[in-house]
């Protein structure tokens, strides 16, 4: 059971080495590729959250005046979108590899507490060795605001498992 517990960490660490090795990454490019191809199955990303807004609720008409603004302003400033994207991807990665730690160390310490400490612990190394290794390659840098980026995925993740620990130990009584 250990050895199944190690490969998603490992892929997931791969997958990080590999997308901070590239030199340069943009995102949009490859979303303008996935929305062409959408336009051409007419399943434009635009026009599905322009059809969301207009279905809001007449209560959350403020949210769709934001959401019209934010579309109109992006349109005009795409590198917005090319940001929140790659500060998502950050989180939402960084939460995995928070997990992965936790499911995988789970094996190797009797108290599960400690489990998920030593997981926030290795997901932060390895936000800011990801970071330091980014600062070698062209046209990337390493930037603490990134690393702080990668805590808020690795902080949601031992959250979660903290409040699981915390529930199923109450269960148990």
């Amino acid at each position: 059971m250990q050895k199944k517990t190690w490969l998603p960490l490992f892929l997931l660490l791969l997958v990080t080495y590999y997308l901070s090795s590239i030199p340069g990454l943009r995102v949009l490019p490859v979303f303008s590729q996935v929305n062409t191809l959408l336009n051409n199955l007419d399943l434009s990303l635009t026009r599905l959250a322009v059809g969301i807004a207009n279905r809001l609720p007449a209560e959350l008409s403020p949210a769709r005046t934001f959401t019209q603004d934010f579309l109109a302003y992006a349109r005009e400033n795409p590198v917005i979108i090319e940001f929140l994207l790659r500060k998502t991807a950050h989180v939402i990665l960084f939460f995995f590899i928070t997990v992965a730690f936790f499911l995988l160390l789970r094996y190797y310490f009797q108290n599960l507490w400690l489990a998920g400490a030593v997981s926030f612990a290795a997901a932060t190394i390895v936000a800011v060795l990801d970071e330091f290794h980014q600062s070698f390659v062209p046209g990337r840098t390493g930037s603490f605001v990134d690393v702080a980026i990668d805590m808020v995925g690795i902080t949601l993740a031992t959250g979660l498992i903290f409040f699981s620990l915390f529930i199923a130990g109450r269960y148990r009584q």
